[in-house]
Order: C-alpha cells, then sequence, then structure tokens
C-alpha cells in the first residue's frame, strides 16, 4: 500500500475517534443555545389585545398567585320610572294606585300603617293629622253627627305611636279638644280622652269652620280632614286658601251632598287634598 494511502487512512481514523470521545456541552453553551432560540422565536402579534374584565380567559388569568382579580362592574341603581316600568299590574293593589298632592302614584302597600290614614275613605300620608268636625245643628239631621264621631273614633284609634293627631269641633266658633288645640300623641291615654269628650258634645249652632281651619294650619299637620254638612259663609274659600301659605292637603268630606258641596271641592282642590260626598244612609249611635 502506497504510503500516501496509509496516512489518509491513519487521519480518518483520528478524526473519528476524537468526534466520539467528545464530551457534552456544558450548561454554559446550552442556556447560550437556548437564548439563541428565543432570539429567533416568532414575536407576538401587534393585534394581539389583553382578556376583557369578565372573559373566562381573564378569570383564569385572576386565579394565578400574584395576579390581582379584576373589579367587579359597578351596581347601577334603577330610577323610579324604571321601577315602575318594571312593576306588574297583578302586584298593584285594587283599584291600582293612587295620586298624592305632587301627582304621584302611591302605591299604600309599600307605605307602613305608621305613616297613614284614612277618613271615609279618603286616605293621607304621615304622621300628624288634624280632623276637623261640623258640630253644627244640622248635623242632627239623618244621624250625620253620629256617622261622623263613629268614623272619628275609628280613624283615631288606627293611629300608632309615633304618629299624632288633634280633633277640633266647630259651629260659630273653634271647639278642639281639652287643653288644645295642640299634638296628641296617639297612645292609649290620648285615645281615652278622646272617647271621654265625644260623649259629652252635642251639635248646635250654626256653620263656620274658618277660626278652626287656621288654628290647624297654624300647627302644620301633615295633612287636614275637614267634615261639613252644610253650606259655608261667603268668602270661607278664599280665606282658607290665604290661610294656609305651606299647602298643606285639606280632604274635605261632605255629609250632605248640598249647597256645601261646591265650597268643599273647592277647598280641597286649591290644597292638593280630595273630595268625597259621603251623603248616605244614616247610623245608630254605638
Amino acid at each position: 500500500m502506497p504510503w500516501t494511502m496509509v496516512l489518509a487512512l491513519a487521519a480518518a481514523l483520528t478524526g473519528q475517534s476524537t468526534s466520539a470521545q467528545s464530551p457534552a456541552p456544558t450548561a454554559k453553551a446550552a442556556s447560550a443555545v437556548k437564548q439563541a432560540e428565543a432570539k429567533t422565536a416568532s414575536p407576538r402579534p401587534a393585534s394581539a389585545k389583553p382578556a376583557a374584565k369578565g372573559s373566562p380567559r381573564a378569570a383564569k388569568a385572576a386565579a394565578k398567585p400574584g395576579v390581582k382579580p379584576a373589579d367587579p362592574a359597578p351596581v347601577r341603581v334603577l330610577t323610579k320610572e324604571e321601577m315602575d316600568r318594571r312593576r306588574s299590574s297583578f302586584l298593584l293593589p285594587p283599584g291600582g294606585q293612587a295620586a298624592d298632592r305632587y301627582g304621584e302614584a302611591i302605591d299604600w302597600n309599600e307605605i307602613p300603617p305608621w305613616r297613614q290614614t284614612s277618613f271615609f275613605g279618603l286616605r293621607a300620608r304621615g304622621q300628624f293629622f288634624i280632623y276637623i268636625i261640623d258640630g253644627s245643628g244640622s248635623m242632627i239631621d239623618d244621624n250625620r253627627f253620629p256617622r261622623a264621631t263613629i268614623e272619628l273614633r275609628r280613624s283615631v284609634m288606627a293611629l300608632r305611636p309615633p304618629q299624632k293627631f288633634e280633633v277640633i269641633f266647630f259651629n260659630e266658633q273653634s271647639i278642639p279638644m281639652p287643653g288644645g288645640p295642640i299634638p296628641r300623641s296617639a297612645d292609649l291615654e290620648s285615645k281615652n280622652l278622646l272617647r271621654s269628650w265625644l260623649r259629652l258634645m252635642d251639635p248646635g249652632g250654626g256653620t263656620d269652620p274658618l277660626a278652626a281651619i287656621k288654628q290647624a294650619l297654624a300647627l302644620r299637620p301633615d295633612a287636614v280632614f275637614l267634615l261639613s254638612d252644610g253650606a259655608l259663609p261667603e268668602g270661607t274659600v278664599g280665606a282658607v286658601g290665604r290661610a294656609n301659605t305651606h299647602k298643606i292637603p285639606i280632604h274635605c268630606v261632605d255629609l250632605a251632598g248640598g249647597l256645601g258641596g261646591d265650597q268643599l271641592k273647592q277647598i280641597a282642590t286649591a290644597s292638593g287634598g280630595n273630595y268625597a260626598s259621603r251623603a248616605g244612609p244614616s247610623a245608630e249611635r254605638p
């Protein structure tokens, strides 16, 4: 064999041996390889957006340790108009909703008992009510006076603390409860005083409620109930309107359905109150 071929064969055998015996790459070399691979990796597309709040991806990210969860979306309070639109008509009281002195609908089922009362079917909101009752001689006819006092007792007895009340009778003059006119707590003592006082009352005289109305309005009640059965003196409607500077609602009840009905309607309308005619069958004194 020529010596040149021997040298080539020896060189080949020497290279294979060197490759087979070369040591594994060091940790430093492996780290360099990884860094190179990271640089050559495809970058994140510019159009990619972070996960929206409330999405499954955001919830998954919030569950990871050290990731602050997203704040919940604020809760918006519904307006009164939106609540009224959502309310079913089947949930309203019989007859639907009444209107208060400002023309707003009232759902009486939502008003607690100690914030309302009624008198001859007329309802009012508040905690202080004054009853002005006709005590003139004409109230003897058709048992009107017993009818008025029966309903008066029923209405007052239904009141409860912290509600307050006052009762003022009138003929040609004002006749308040003993010690009045003052706001009285709707407690048992005041109610018993009313019962005892009503036993002493007998109708007589003429019909002039103006002094009693002025006394009532001066106490600034939430509402006034005015009951009468006859025509009022000329100029009473205008005088009541001028005295009612705070626009306290005066709910008027007509027990006779006579000449005084139109005057009572005008007083109720001007004050933001309601009117009711309760001329009807007589009632016996209990």
